[in-house]
């Protein structure tokens, strides 16, 4: 997420992570669809990726494989893997094509 402007939605096991400004705007249960009102990103800054394996952190844009971390009152809070990555234009609507593509894993892909 170069573009500081950049609206883009990870998907993870469990849930979707809607990040604009690097800050988290939106959390979906992708089990059910719903918005989760209390989850404890909202409203948090995305700080960085770490790998899956637990090393090296990153910070730049998160790629495939890698976990999310977002600074929930000066503790980290991370997400389970990336699977994927959508990426939207200003208004959070149309889709653009994301320019990372590297895999770690078979299941995980980029939706352009």
């Amino acid at each position: 997420m170069r573009d500081a402007n950049a609206y883009r939605i990870f998907l993870t096991r469990n849930s979707e992570y809607h990040v604009e400004k690097f800050v988290c705007v939106g959390v979906r249960d992708r089990r059910t669809g719903n918005w989760v009102q209390d989850h404890p990103a909202l409203k948090r800054a995305l700080l960085s990726a770490v790998a899956a394996n637990g090393g090296l952190q990153a910070l730049f844009t998160p790629c495939l494989g890698e976990r999310l971390e977002f600074d929930v009152d000066g503790a980290s809070l991370r997400t389970s893997a990336v699977l994927d990555i959508e990426d939207r234009d200003a208004r959070g609507t149309m889709p653009r094509p994301v320019m990372r593509s590297r895999r770690t894993s078979e299941s995980a892909r980029i939706t352009q």
